[in-house]
């Protein structure tokens, strides 16, 4: 699908239409700032096209003054406030909620590091960049920007080595998940750096698995002199001339001018919370168990929407997400999957983006049980030497056992018990799968045949319904059985403004826009059509990449 927003076909009548045409036939003095006016409702297809009205001058309450002023307080505007910070150039972070935000447990993917170098580096880790690549791009449909990729293989790992320094200083360690796949169909390369022990976010508890590194970098950023305004929500932005030179922000008593002389970083996050925005460029994401994205109400694509008004453009549609199977169970290994209507549907032992699209698309459902018996811990520990990858392996640590990985699930699994546990909605066990099929609420006689079935291809060694991989054909016969809930949740959608490789937001023509630049899930380009995973936790690892970057770019501005 292409949308009617893509980057060539912008309607001319919209905002940034409307606003070149302005331009062209009014003088703009120098200290003249403009932003678009919106456009006749005729003229308007969707609501994230209409910009605000401009605040009225009188009510402007006064003017800030910055270098750089950075619209979001997440992973990706933390890391450009303190890579440009570090860099002697003056930031000022604008956040709309009171407090700094961040999605799963923090874990960054980069290509290399000085950790993955200690263990002998990326081939002897097993990464093959151009074979890496490929994957990135197949999942993406060929779609991605390839120079964009390049970048982020290329530049990762001097930003991770920089945020392994930072963390070190700060009493806390970083260690290398073991928690990829070694599957031969959908391998995926040590990549994912886990945080923990951050003395500057000791006192959140588990909290601080998604919110610690954002903290760390902006205590380094204000160490270095950046400024963080909470409460204060970005209205949209201004130009002088084609130039933007900053935001109209409301703070809790009034409306403030913010000027930056060197750009403007919108990293205001995804779409997630916009259902309009979501239904029209990620219309997968309504079909999930859930979504994650937090704090609820924020991620409604304010970023992408102060870009387009300020004649931005999208990356073309479908925008990819990022899809996990954790909305229920924690665990559902390479085993049997059923639908409600205890219906086997697809081939279990694939990736997590697989997972999930599997459940929503060929059971037509929102969730589905991960069915396992009495043998299910030797079972998974054979399967991980040849498969894994989130919730089949764990986040433990590179080069720990095996075995710790089937002793963390099977606590999470036997602890639920019969459905009374700690989880007990998402783990159930019964000593006969006709007790099982009653306590998950399938049909008993559909849900016997299909564990019936998959006995007998078991046993033959071959899956011909839907062509698992042999080595991961384990049958269901010997008490007590198991099941787990699994359900596709949303983390975030993948996709935003058209950018080019120096992170400028781009025009329906490819042309940059002086002064704008977008960062982490307000950006594009990176990903198209599906979300790859071949480097775990590539989303954060983008955002810190990007960010450290974007550093490194205006300091060179500065010095220019």
């Amino acid at each position: 699908m292409k949308t009617d927003i893509s980057r060539r076909s912008f309607l001319k009548g919209t905002a940034a239409a409307a606003a070149g045409a302005a331009l062209a036939s009014t003088p703009v003095m120098a200290d003249e700032l403009l932003i678009a006016p919106a456009p006749e409702a005729a003229e308007a297809k969707h609501p994230w096209e209409i910009p605000p009205e401009p605040v009225a001058e009188a009510d402007i309450k006064g003017t800030i003054e910055t270098e750089v002023l950075i619209i979001g307080g997440g992973y990706s505007g933390c890391a450009a406030a303190a890579s440009s910070a570090e860099r002697g150039v003056q930031v000022i972070l604008v956040e709309q909620n009171d407090a700094l935000t961040g999605h799963g447990v923090g874990g960054t993917g980069s290509v290399g590091s000085k950790i993955i170098d200690e263990l002998g580096g990326n081939e002897a880790m097993g990464l093959d960049k151009p074979y890496s690549v490929v994957q990135w791009l197949r999942a993406c449909a060929n779609r991605a920007r390839e120079s964009l990729v390049a970048k982020f293989f290329n530049e990762s790992h001097r930003a991770m080595d920089w945020l392994i320094d930072l963390a070190l200083a700060d009493g806390g360690n970083v260690y290398l998940s073991a928690c990829n796949s070694r599957s031969r169909h959908y391998p995926e390369q040590p990549a994912y750096h886990m945080v923990t022990g951050l003395q500057s976010s000791a006192d959140l508890g588990w909290a601080a698995m998604s919110v610690g590194v954002p903290i760390l970098l902006k205590k380094d950023a204000e160490e270095h002199g950046a400024q963080f305004d909470f409460k204060t929500k970005a209205l949209y932005l201004e130009k002088d001339g084609d130039r933007v030179v900053g935001a109209i922000c409301e703070k809790e008593d009034g409306y403030y001018r913010y000027k930056a002389s060197l750009g403007v970083v919108l990293a205001t996050g995804d779409i997630s919370g916009d259902d309009e925005m979501t239904e029209y460029f990620a219309p997968i994401a309504n079909k999930v168990y859930s979504k994650l994205y937090t704090p609820v109400g924020s991620n409604t694509g304010s970023g992408h929407k102060m870009g387009l008004w300020a004649g931005g453009s999208f990356q073309d549609g479908p925008w990819p997400c990022m899809l996990h199977p954790q909305a229920c169970a924690g665990f559902h290994g390479p085993f049997l999957f059923v639908s409600p209507e205890g219906k086997r549907f697809m081939d279990e032992a694939t990736w997590v983006q697989g997972k999930c699209l599997g459940v929503m698309l060929q059971a037509k459902a929102k969730y589905a049980w991960s069915i396992f018996d009495g043998h299910w811990k030797e079972d998974l520990l054979d399967s991980l030497p040849h498969g894994g990858g989130m919730f089949w392996d764990n986040f433990r640590m590179w080069g720990t056992s095996e075995q710790d990985a089937v002793d963390a699930f099977a606590r999470q699994v036997e602890g639920a018990g019969n459905g009374t546990g700690t989880d007990g909605r998402n783990y159930f066990q019964a000593d006969t799968l006709e007790e099982l099929a009653k306590l998950i609420e399938v049909p008993e006689e559909e849900f016997l045949a299909s564990v019936a079935r998959y006995n007998e291809m078991c046993e033959a060694g071959e899956d011909v319904d839907f062509y698992k991989e042999p080595t991961f054909l384990y049958p269901i016969k010997e008490p007590p059985y198991h099941a787990a809930k699994v359900g596709p949740a949303l983390l975030v959608i993948v996709g935003g403004l058209n950018i080019s490789d120096n992170f400028e937001v781009l025009t329906p023509e490819d042309k940059p826009i002086p002064g704008l630049y977008a960062t982490g899930n307000c950006s594009g380009n990176l990903y198209a059509s599906d979300y790859p995973i071949n480097i775990p936790g590539n989303s954060h690892g983008r955002c810190l990449t990007w960010g450290f970057l974007l550093g490194e770019q205006f300091e060179a501005m500065k010095k220019a």
